[in-house]
């Protein structure tokens, strides 16, 4: 899994400005760059110049370089059309094949012999589509997809679209990427954030990168350029291996909070109705008879709870509410997630992985 940035030449930012974005999103942990070869208000007198200098400062940082393409990109980049050598020459590592390109091309493109990965299209895909690419037999193990960005306001795809497409592409195991917004510097002409979801055009990067990553995309991409360093700070941060929640911490007992901030909690593989039980709480020896009794208010949504002595044998147990439930004097209610990640809770499945961060730390 790998987070990365869009670099778009031509069009609002320097060329330093944008070797610069490199650098800082290097060091949060970045390390793709998605970059567009058709953009039609893109001033081309710049770009091929410009191209060739961020790809090598890519090299030199160890960054990915994705290229979205359409057959007139060929042409701007002085190359013979499907010439994929040429491309690899200009050191592209990924080929985002766009519109205009038959599924007999891109089929042709998958078996290249110059170690470029093809990449297509995940918004745009359909049953229709893939079955007339498998007829041409691609090379599964060399293509992977990536969803849209979308500037105009009201025109990304929902998440039900989204699941839709993304489970087409699952049956071929095709690795997934998706973009998410900018709320401090958006791309022009429009202005309106690059997200993949409508919901997330309005929504702080670190939360949509969170959604898409429990959601199952491999990789997330800020479409906007160029992100604030505290957004590309907060997403570089993000796990993309398991949801980790954002919660105030309630409790000021060390044995509790040692409980809370484990490493990782697995729900069990006999997911509860009511509560996310973690299963590694209990395995906290010697913490069980620690636990006294604290703030056994009613439980809401979001709540993280603790077991105290009075249960006995599930002292030590650590919950997520799923749903409202009534005080009870053995459960000490020690943290909350933060209302905008609530969501991320119907995420969590049979031995789903999460854990938490302290957001006042």
């Amino acid at each position: 899994m790998s987070k990365g940035i869009s670099v778009f030449l031509g069009m609002d930012y320097s060329l330093e400005d944008n070797i610069m974005y490199m650098e800082k999103s290097k060091n949060q942990g970045f390390n793709m760059i998605f970059t567009s070869l058709h953009i039609p208000e893109a001033d081309y007198s710049k770009v091929i110049g410009e191209f060739k200098y961020v790809i090598k400062r890519a090299k030199e940082l160890d960054m990915t370089v994705i290229a979205d393409i359409s057959p007139s990109g060929f042409k701007f980049l002085k190359l013979k059309e499907k010439d994929l050598k040429g491309i690899r020459d200009l050191g592209v590592d990924v080929l985002r094949i766009d519109f205009g390109f038959p599924c007999e091309d891109i089929a042709e493109f998958t078996h290249n012999k110059y170690g470029i990965k093809i990449e297509i299209n995940a918004s745009t895909v359909t049953e229709r589509f893939l079955k007339e690419l498998e007829s041409f037999k691609p090379n599964y193990l060399n293509m992977q997809a990536c969803h849209n960005y979308y500037p105009r306001l009201n025109t990304g795809i929902s998440v039900e679209t989204f699941k839709r497409k993304n489970e087409l592409l699952n049956k071929y195991k095709i690795e997934l990427s998706a973009f998410i917004p900018s709320l401090v510097n958006k791309r022009g002409p429009i202005y309106e954030g690059l997200p993949t979801l409508e919901i997330h055009r309005l929504t702080s990067p670190r939360i949509a990168a969170k959604h898409l990553y429990a959601m199952g995309i491999n990789n997330v991409l800020f479409g906007d350029s160029i992100a604030s360093d505290d957004e590309l700070i907060s997403v570089g941060s993000v796990n993309e291996k398991l949801i980790e929640f954002d919660i105030e911490v309630l409790s000021n007992c060390d044995v509790e909070k040692k409980i809370i901030f484990r490493d990782f909690h697995s729900n069990r593989s006999d997911a509860s109705a009511d509560v996310i039980r973690s299963v590694e709480s209990r395995l906290e020896l010697g913490l069980k008879d620690k636990i006294n009794e604290f703030n056994n208010i009613p439980r809401k949504i979001g709540y993280v709870t603790i077991d105290n002595f009075n249960y006995l044998r599930y002292s030590g147990e650590l919950q997520i509410c799923k749903k409202n439930l009534p005080r009870d004097t053995r459960v000490n209610v020690v943290g909350k997630i933060k209302d905008e990640e609530l969501f991320l809770i119907n995420f969590i499945e049979d031995e789903s992985k999460f854990k938490f961060k302290d957001v006042e730390q």
